[in-house]
């Protein structure tokens, strides 16, 4: 449960939307979540911190890793022609990974395909090792995902976060996110509705997804220098 500090930060509905998604996890065939969808300009993003590295690892040796991707999400993904980042400190552990890609990618969670605009990415989540969280990882990630973004001619990175993941709220917008849209949806046994996408009802396991297309963002000013 998140602690009052966190739950002032919320706000009223990112604490309303925790509490109805706590509450329909328990129900078990009923679910609920409020997407907030965010892009971060590469102007943003933290450059490569020293002793690190980040390369694309193949699918075959991604295999030889414990992550919280299982191996049959990682063949959707790499089928979606994403690319696996790799993080590596100086000791050449790995430290951790991120899925980027071009699009249209159709999240694994839940019956969506994300469509981005033509000069942005969208992200498919980011995991560091536990033992490594204190450290630099993240902003090793964060630095390799600009490079793969600058040599594909990609101003931002796009993804979606639960409206009450409040550490993630927050690290992305220290690197300039703006909030593109909010996606509610609630799901009723075999079928889902979304406030957005085409179609809005979707049968789970099996129906085609809803399409959503996400809008090119206003970045902020203080960014745009670097990315023209």
């Amino acid at each position: 449960m998140p602690d009052i500090a966190s739950l002032k930060l919320l706000g009223l509905a990112g604490v309303v939307s925790y509490a109805a998604a706590r509450l329909a996890a328990k129900a078990g065939m009923v679910g609920y979540s409020r997407l907030t969808l965010v892009a971060v300009p590469v102007a943003g993003m933290p450059v490569m911190p020293k002793g690190f590295r980040v390369e694309p690892i193949s699918p075959s040796a991604l295999l030889g890793h414990i992550i919280d991707v299982p191996p049959d999400v990682q063949r959707l993904r790499f089928a979606q022609n994403m690319t696996c980042l790799a993080a590596y400190n100086r000791k050449d552990e790995l430290v951790g990974v991120t899925w980027v890609g071009a699009g249209p990618f159709e999240e694994d969670a839940m019956p969506i395909r994300f469509h981005v605009p033509f000069d942005a990415a969208w992200d498919a989540g980011l995991w560091i090792k536990p033992q490594h969280r204190l450290g630099r990882g993240f902003a090793a990630l964060w630095a390799g995902t600009a490079k793969w973004l600058r040599e594909h001619d990609r101003r931002w990175s796009m993804s979606w976060i639960a409206d009450y993941n409040l550490p993630s709220l927050l690290s992305h917008k220290r690197m300039g996110a703006v909030t593109i849209n909010q996606v509610i949806t609630f799901r009723f046994f075999r079928w889902q509705y979304m406030t957005e996408g085409t179609p809005k009802l979707v049968r789970i396991n099996g129906g085609k997804p809803a399409n959503i297309m996400l809008a090119k963002p206003d970045i902020h000013p203080e960014f745009r220098q670097g990315m023209a």
